[in-house]
């Protein structure tokens, strides 16, 4: 793999955390269990993905963007939980 093609990838990931980031927040106002949440973040990282990342030459696949996704908010979230930033009952 090329350095411009890992500088792609990489470029691909600090773009997609702060949207990541907004979508667990947003989520997590509205209410609903842990998983149905998680679920509708992931569609939303889907769709970023095949509106744009797509149609893109970056040579990462929709499932390993979704895993590293997956991951990414499971850290989130558990961090979040331990700090006491989502509080039951208390809007962000």
């Amino acid at each position: 793999m090329s350095i411009l093609k890992m500088l792609g990838i990489l470029k691909l990931f600090l773009s997609v955390i702060p949207i990541i980031l907004t979508l667990i927040k947003e989520f997590e106002v509205s209410g609903g269990f842990g998983k149905e949440k998680k679920e509708a973040v992931l569609k939303a990282i889907g769709l970023f993905y095949d509106k744009i990342i797509g149609t893109t030459s970056i040579g990462i696949s929709k499932e390993k963007v979704l895993g590293i996704a997956g991951d990414f908010i499971d850290i989130v979230v558990g961090f979040y939980n331990v700090i006491g930033y989502f509080k039951k009952g208390t809007p962000i």
